[in-house]
């Protein structure tokens, strides 16, 4: 709450993943007549219709396949059912990574990311840190960087660790958003490693706080543990009716993954101009600032932005957070306000018009 008691009419928070171009039609069509017209009965909980269209994106088999409402469920379960007993963790990472494996009775070994090289991997880093680690759990696009794992480069450090019994999870809940979302996803190259799993998601991409959806494809029988440990229905009944929606999604993702990637251009190259912020370049729906000011914290920026109707998430001892990319409006909105706050009037005035 703001000092004084001060209200904030609408908030436009940046530490939420959405899409800018919010639902698409054949979904929202096929939501509305779920609910208009009732599902069908009786529920399949099993959802086979759906985990089967999702199989069929992946070539994978339905009983690879396993759906939730949230990516933290699939973590938790996938790392319960795999019987491991340490997880190495790039750091940072996102807090759910760290509360799934806890439920899972699963330690956290952390990985920490250098600033020197954006919090990006560098080759060998997870070679030698997985010694003494039975788990992997990682992100792609990699938290807090945006950047893109190298499907081939990856799974060549993993090859002997994974011989002796190590186990891969990928979280890749947000690679919709990126260019060659399938072909960039590393599933291609673990497909047929029997303890590995990729976690993907449509709550996001698809705008689906009505009905989140997410699943995890891998390795037969870990997948079907995991499921075994899953109460019923995984996720809501009205998940039934985006069966069909779901096999003609190629347009809107090319319309997506454009979007995204003309509003992360256009909010890195502005970002650039405001004294004391530094963005890093990423090929993810957001973007890692870095606060280059003696005289201000984050905490203070996200107070006084919280002031100003935003909400921004610290990350990374204090001196970085992320922006979601959001519609144009909100970042238009974002820039002028982060330009009278950390620049001086006179500054900021000489700017090119938003």
């Amino acid at each position: 709450m703001p000092k004084g008691g001060e209200r904030v009419k609408s908030l436009i928070d940046f530490s939420r993943l959405v899409n800018p171009l919010g639902m698409p039609e054949t979904v929202r069509s096929a939501l509305a007549a779920g609910v208009q017209n009732g599902l069908a009965e009786p529920l399949d909980d099993d959802f086979s219709d759906l985990r089967e269209m999702i199989g069929m994106r992946h070539r994978a088999a339905v009983s690879q396949i396993a759906v939730a409402s949230a990516e933290e469920e699939l973590f938790s379960l996938l790392a319960a059912a795999s019987g491991a007993k340490h997880a190495l963790v790039p750091v940072p990472c996102p807090p759910v990574y760290e509360r799934a494996l806890k439920k899972a009775g699963v330690s956290m070994v952390p990985l920490r990311l250098s600033p020197k090289h954006n919090f990006r991997l560098q080759p060998g880093d997870l070679k030698d840190a997985l010694i003494g680690c039975d788990l992997l759990l990682m992100g792609n696009p990699a938290f807090p960087s945006g950047a893109l794992l190298p499907p081939g480069g990856l799974l060549e450090e993993l090859d002997e660790w994974v011989a002796r019994g190590g186990w891969i999870m990928i979280d890749e809940s947000q690679l919709d958003f990126t260019y060659g979302g399938i072909v960039n996803s590393v599933w291609s190259g673990i497909r047929r490693v029997p303890r590995a799993a990729v976690i993907r998601s449509f709550t996001s991409f698809l705008s689906l706080s009505v009905c989140p959806l997410c699943y995890a494809v891998g390795g037969e029988a870990w997948v079907s543990e995991a499921r075994a440990r899953q109460f019923r229905p995984a996720v809501a009944p009205l998940a039934s009716c985006l069966a069909s929606p779901l096999e003609s999604l190629l347009g809107f993702r090319t319309e997506t993954v454009d979007c995204i990637t003309e509003l992360r251009n256009r909010l890195i190259a502005r970002l650039r101009r405001i004294s004391g912020l530094r963005p890093l370049p990423g090929d993810a729906n957001w973007v890692l600032c870095a606060l280059e000011r003696d005289d201000l914290t984050v905490a203070d920026l996200a107070a006084l932005l919280y002031r100003r109707g935003f909400i921004i998430e610290p990350c990374i001892d204090g001196r970085y957070f992320t922006l979601a990319l959001r519609p144009t409006q909100d970042l238009d909105r974002f820039i002028r306000v982060a330009r009278e706050i950390l620049m001086r009037r006179k500054d900021y005035q000489k700017l090119l018009p938003l």
